[in-house]
């Protein structure tokens, strides 16, 4: 391996210099999302409650259109009920001139029978005055008995006629009696079927006019009914309509919050993967000077950590082999081996871990002492523990496959002791 010369050290410090300068100008300004209006956070809780407005007013307009469709159903019923008031009515009317027909009949009798009581009464009249004149006439005369007529008589013959005359008064005086009487019997009798004739009819229009009156209020009732439903209906639809208005606009709104968060959304990953990468760019930098000052020293304090070099995966910005979709950093290089295959230890150093690391499966990391940890991943069995002290090229463990990891190989990696910052290996220079 030859030593690098002053242009070369030059250079790689400027690269490391200018790329912190970037890192620093980017976090200078954070936080960066706070460059542009909102957040992606505050669009999303800004959308969250447009939506849970857009909720609230389909449950009110779901529930006023249950209302309608209520009145809708009820207002079918009344206009049922009003068609069947409507069929009583004929039968009504129907009934209300057979009722009239009676009265017009019983109004005919009552006529009639008016020309005959009022007959009966002249008759009467006439009959009272011929009675009462025969009696003051008889009154006036009492003097002149029947007795004297007799006694008057001259001859038996003579009393015989007299006594034929006096009969034939008395039948004549009782002949008027009875001609009145039953004159005045007539227009009694007629006046009573009068009466109740009269009463009858009356009866007869009473009960034409309630039934009017009542059929006239079912009708009145079912209309006003009809119309309080339709004025409810047209209210019902009008608010609805207003709130299906808000809706719209709603709607509008979120889809431009919708647009406004991904383009946000958009802005944030980018400005997220530019800082990224010049971290990157500054942590590569600070890889090739931590490379030129091992170079410098000679480069004896570190070997690679497996028999093979085949790199299957480099360091750097990739996507997640394992979920396929995830963008991020790849913090170390994969050195491809078989199953079972030994894995040494770097430099001497003291074991820091050595056991289960979540994604890095079975792992274990080791402290150099001068700055660096190395890390070894995906192992399938680890032969050290933890507070071990190890030399250079001790077999620490075994290639395997666990935590996330798509086939045997080693995860191997070199970070900062004191940040715990990745740094790319190849960087070292001895190592290719």
């Amino acid at each position: 391996m030859t030593q690098d010369t002053h242009a070369q050290k030059a250079r790689r410090w400027t690269g490391f210099i200018l790329a912190l300068a970037l890192v620093m100008s980017l976090f200078a300004g954070m936080p960066w999302v706070e460059a542009y209006a909102k957040s992606s956070e505050d669009i999303q809780d800004e959308l969250d409650e447009l939506n849970s407005q857009k909720s609230e007013i389909q449950g009110r307009m779901n529930a006023l259109q249950d209302e309608i469709d209520s009145l809708d159903y009820e207002k079918a019923n009344t206009l049922q009920k009003k068609l069947m008031l409507d069929q009583k009515n004929l039968l009504s009317q129907e009934e209300l001139d057979v009722i009239q027909e009676q009265i017009d009949i019983i109004d005919n009798k009552l006529a009639n029978l008016q020309s005959d009581l009022d007959a009966a009464r002249e008759e009467e009249a006439y009959q009272k005055d011929r009675f009462l004149t025969r009696a003051r006439a008889m009154e006036e005369n009492s003097s002149a008995g029947y007795m004297d007529v007799l006694f008057d008589a001259s001859s038996l013959s003579d009393l015989l006629t007299r006594l034929d005359l006096v009969n034939e008064v008395m039948t004549y005086d009782e002949g008027l009696e009875d001609e009145y009487i039953a004159a005045r019997e007539k227009v009694e009798t007629l006046e009573a079927e009068a009466e109740v004739m009269y009463d009858d009819n009356e009866t007869h229009r009473q009960e034409l006019e309630t039934k009017k009156a009542q059929l006239q209020s079912d009708i009145d009732a079912a209309c006003a009914l009809m119309a309080q439903i339709d004025q409810s209906t047209a209210d019902y639809e009008e608010v609805l309509a207003q709130e299906e208005a808000t809706q719209q606009e709603l709607e509008a709104t979120i889809v431009a919050k919708e647009k406004e968060l991904k383009e946000a959304k958009a802005k944030e990953e980018a400005a997220r993967l530019a800082a990224l990468a010049a971290q990157q760019a500054a942590a590569a930098a600070a890889a090739g000077s931590a490379g030129t000052a091992y170079a410098a020293s000679g480069g004896t304090w570190m070997r690679w950590p497996s028999y093979t070099s085949v790199l299957t995966s480099s360091y750097g910005m990739r996507t997640d082999p394992v979920s396929g979709k995830i963008y991020r950093l790849h913090a170390g290089c994969d050195v491809g081996a078989s199953y079972g295959t030994a894995i040494w230890a770097a430099a001497a150093g003291t074991v820091i871990s050595a056991g289960w690391n979540g994604g890095y499966g079975n792992c274990v990391m080791i402290n150099h002492g001068n700055g660096y940890t190395t890390v070894y991943g995906h192992m399938s069995r680890i032969a050290v523990s933890y507070g071990q002290s190890v030399s250079m090229g001790q077999v620490i463990g075994y290639v395997g496959s666990t935590g996330n990891s798509t086939g045997p190989h080693l995860h191997f990696e070199i970070r900062a002791s004191s940040s715990g910052q990745s740094i790319n290996p190849m960087a070292f220079s001895y190592f290719y």
